[in-house]
């Protein structure tokens, strides 16, 4: 089961993009123009590949392996209302906080690819480690 999702910014134009394809889910931050400014891996569907061939094209999205990203513990996004964006401004910097059922999942700016997840085990090029 897929599920892609819009979630937009009430003043800036900006965009999270959801897209849960069956196998991984990633955030997207896009402009009111498309153009993606941001990214981040959210989840694997199921366990995490021993390693991941960069190079692959075919592969894209990429799944995080094993050595930089935690399972998820939680069913993965079935329907829109399992998935929400917060929008905080820190300073000037605008957050996009992508939750999955309430909880935290990953975080995005304006800049940030990758972004960083709670699942991220160790930086790396789908995610950089959300600090607690």
């Amino acid at each position: 089961m897929s599920l892609l999702l819009e979630f937009h910014h009430p003043d800036t134009g900006l965009a999270v993009v959801f897209d849960d394809d069956g196998r991984v889910a990633w955030a997207y931050l896009r402009t009111g123009d498309g153009d993606v400014i941001a990214d981040v891996w959210l989840y694997n569907h199921g366990p995490a590949p021993r390693e991941a061939d960069w190079t692959d094209r075919r592969q894209v999205p990429f799944l995080n392996p094993s050595s930089l990203a935690r399972d998820l513990e939680q069913p993965p996004a079935r329907h829109p209302k399992d998935v929400a964006v917060e929008w905080t401004l820190d300073g000037e910097l605008l957050l996009a906080d992508i939750l999955l059922r309430g909880s935290l999942l990953a975080r995005l700016s304006p800049g940030s690819q990758p972004g960083w997840s709670t699942l991220a085990k160790e930086d790396g090029p789908c995610a950089r480690v959300l600090p607690s």
